[in-house]
């Protein structure tokens, strides 16, 4: 297995235990640190457990 998908495997994992959970994951690509956070309010409308899509800020 590459190191890359060992990484992608890491993350899905992540994602999959933060989302059983109701919990919001903050990755920083650069460093590979992971935060899991508690997700603020009711995590019921929450069922993908992706953030809200919002206006983009890129500058």
């Amino acid at each position: 297995m590459s190191k890359a998908a060992f990484r992608q495997a890491d993350l899905e994992r992540i994602l999959r235990a933060a989302k059983k959970v109701g919990a919001v994951v903050q990755v920083d690509l650069r460093t590979l640190e992971v935060k899991i956070l508690p997700a603020p309010g009711d995590v019921s409308n929450a069922s993908d457990g992706l953030a809200p899509d919002g206006p983009e800020n890129w500058g």
